[in-house]
């Protein structure tokens, strides 16, 4: 059974994702280009025909999963595809059980406890939906979970999104072919894109030409053309990648780490700071929420020079406090006010920053750390409150440097100001 028409780029992505050399598989591009829908079907498909399968629909945040997957696409796609008295809803859990005893699960990320019911299960299909919210760690985190035997059904992975920056790592992974780690994929990655023009006898007259086509340049290279591309008010620019720390900055430059807490949406970040001038090398060690302080503490152990100086969020004295009992004595509160987030962007913008080819989370958050835009459409000089994990930790890290220059500085300009 089945209600749908499919463009040909459509029939393109299907026979894409029943391809058995593609384990993980990313449809990427235009807003309503019907990557959802299309997703969506494949994994009813496969739950109608391997009985007993279990599949998992994940959104970030939960709220969005609900509304955009199980209140909207969801069931959209199984009126198409599958009589009504093959399946019944769980509106408390939100799953499908079918006849043949198979289930779909929609769910969100942001919540530990949401998580751990995640980590509880096995599943033969994991679809990441928006997968340019969700980071790296967290994708492989759940997929650990794609474990389940089910008789003639190869386990797969999805993917779809409307791309962001271009060094967010479904990019790097899918298009370039390289792991965060900088090494190359291993084979079974494959992917497409697929924009509105592909979908237009689906979508309402005029969407493309009245909308999509006089979005602003950098909104419609990503919502109509589907292109990765900057975003607009990005606040860093001055920044490249290298392959690693060179040596020379490694020997000749002031080091310190910074580190911002995280736990459930918001990552734990730390990072490795080399300064020497104006220049500074930023290598990211770890990015990954569910970390609880003893995990995050064993995840630096080894990473970490206990000898170093460790700035953190000063807001988290508790969290400081109990990195320090596990070892990491050189741990300490970065300085904090009311202009410290100005002050350390306006600070950081003064340098050259390299940041290393694996620290992919960080490169993501430069290409997509903007200002914020206000009722007119206009840029401000506030940052907006996202994609700033690694980039906070970089700042708290840098503090100690800051308060010197500001110490320098204010001692230049007395001593300008009393003739000295």
């Amino acid at each position: 059974m089945s209600n749908v028409t499919w463009t040909p780029k459509q029939i393109e992505a299907l026979k894409l994702l029943s391809d058995p050399a593609n384990d993980h598989t990313m449809l990427y591009g235009g807003a309503r280009s019907g990557k959802t829908f299309l997703l969506v079907t494949a994994v009813i498909v496969r739950a109608m025909k391997y009985p007993g399968s279990r599949h998992l629909i994940a959104r970030l945040r939960f709220a969005h999963a609900k509304l955009s997957l199980w209140l909207d696409t969801l069931p959209k796609a199984l009126r198409a595809q599958v009589p009504a008295d093959a399946y019944k809803a769980n509106e408390s859990d939100h799953y499908i059980r079918f006849a043949n005893g198979s289930e779909i699960w929609i769910d969100g990320l942001d919540d530990k406890d949401r998580v751990d019911k995640i980590l509880g299960r096995e599943y033969a299909t994991i679809y990441f939906n928006e997968v340019s919210q969700i980071n790296y760690d967290t994708v492989t985190t759940v997929l650990t979970r794609l474990s389940q035997n089910v008789d003639g059904c190869r386990n797969v992975a999805y993917y779809d999104l409307n791309p962001s920056g271009k060094g967010h790592w479904a990019n790097m992974l899918f298009i370039h072919g390289k792991l965060p780690t900088g090494d190359p994929a291993p084979s079974g990655y494959a992917y497409l894109r697929i924009n509105p023009m592909d979908n237009r006898p689906n979508l309402p007259e005029g969407y493309i030409e009245n909308f999509l086509a006089k979005l602003p340049e950098s909104k419609r290279k990503r919502f109509l053309e589907g292109e990765w591309t900057d975003a607009e008010g990005v606040i860093f620019t001055d920044w490249d990648v290298v392959p690693e720390i060179p040596e020379e900055a490694r020997l000749h430059s002031r080091r310190a780490y910074g580190l911002d807490f995280g736990f459930s949406v918001d990552p734990a970040a730390v990072v490795d700071l080399y300064m020497n001038g104006d220049d500074l090398w930023v290598d990211e060690l770890v990015y990954d929420t569910q970390l609880t302080n003893q995990q995050l503490g064993m995840r630096m152990d080894g990473l970490v020079d206990k000898d170093i100086p460790i700035w953190a969020d000063s807001a988290e004295p508790k969290s400081i406090e109990e990195i320090r009992r596990l070892g990491f004595t050189m741990i300490d509160g970065a300085t904090k006010g009311p202009d410290s987030v100005d002050y350390g962007i306006d600070w950081l913008q003064t340098r050259h920053i390299h940041i290393t080819e694996r620290s992919m989370n960080l490169r993501n958050e430069l290409e997509n750390y903007t200002w914020r835009i206000s009722q007119n459409g206009l840029a401000t000089r506030k940052p907006i409150d996202d994609f700033n994990h690694a980039i906070d930790a970089m700042r708290y890290g840098c503090s100690g440097w800051m308060d010197q220059y500001r110490g320098e500085l204010a001692t230049t300009v007395t001593a300008a100001m009393l003739g000295l």
